[in-house]
């Protein structure tokens, strides 16, 4: 196995009323088999990681905006298609004003989507590999917007709790047209291509070190419709763990887990786990 994960990292001083901070990474994994009674299949896969956040600060208002994405795709010897091991698009802002230490009236803006088609593979008749499109770029795309308050320590930790907060669900209906009555989408009707929800949203990130060479973060998510079964909660939580094991080597450990009834009503989890080289660039 060969694993190679390269980081192009840049943070400014706050010396004026912005501050940036931002990371690229590429990691590159392959696996080859010969003759191996265990078995096993060669394989191929990358995966490409981009996040960026923007902050500023005067006069007690806060304004703190970051976009994250992530595309990964691996490859099987003799398999037919490309499978996805990571898609997501995230562009988040939250501004606030302060009226008492840590504590803000706020308003903020949430997009998630993905990038690239997601499909349901199976076998035909013959046993060969067929593939059916399930999801597509902004399909689905949720956007947040909302307002409440933020409590907020410092850029490493913070809560925001949104008392009224409306999210709109946008699909394609290439994905509807053909749904049987009572049937959803993510929870868009039969030939529709949207759905409107009302209701509150809590969103809170932590991040920090664990020892002096591991570092922590993570981000909860959770949104209760008020128009439509308030007890079902949607949870995104996902907690990320880097572990600088020299200035070279390094480990990384990514969590996910979601609950969204409108598209599944079972808890999701992904989970990654990756060790490989790094050069970071200060």
């Amino acid at each position: 196995m060969f694993s190679f994960n390269t980081f192009s990292q840049k943070e400014f001083k706050k010396d004026s009323l912005w501050s940036t901070r931002g990371k690229v990474s590429i990691l590159l994994n392959q696996t080859g088999f010969s003759d191996w009674v265990g078995g096993g299949t060669n394989n191929f896969s990358g995966t490409i990681k981009f996040d960026y956040e923007w902050e500023y600060e005067d006069r007690g208002w806060n304004w703190l905006t970051n976009v994250e994405s992530a595309y990964g795709l691996a490859k099987y010897k003799n398999a037919p298609f490309a499978r996805k091991i990571d898609d997501r698009i995230l562009i988040q802002s939250i501004i606030g004003k302060e009226f008492t230490k840590n504590l803000s009236f706020s308003a903020f803006f949430n997009f998630t989507s993905q990038i690239g088609n997601g499909y349901k593979y199976s076998k035909d008749s013959e046993n060969n590999e067929i593939r059916d499109l399930t999801t597509k770029i902004f399909s689905p795309a949720y956007f947040q917007l909302g307002s409440g308050f933020l409590w907020k320590k410092d850029e490493r930790l913070w809560l925001n709790y949104s008392p009224i907060a409306s999210r709109l669900i946008l699909v394609s209906k290439k994905f509807t047209n053909d749904l049987s009555a009572g049937d959803t989408y993510f929870g868009v009707l039969p030939d529709k291509s949207s759905r409107y929800e009302l209701g509150a949203n809590i969103t809170f990130h932590s991040e920090g070190n664990i020892l002096e060479n591991v570092k922590y973060k993570q981000d909860l998510k959770l949104f209760s419709n008020y128009l439509e079964a308030t007890s079902n909660i949607d949870l995104d939580y996902l907690v990320q763990i880097d572990v600088d094991v020299n200035p070279i080597l390094s480990t990384q450990l990514i969590v996910q887990l979601i609950y969204d009834d409108n598209a599944i009503s079972r808890l999701q989890v992904r989970e990654v786990f990756g060790v490989g080289v790094q050069l970071k660039l200060d």
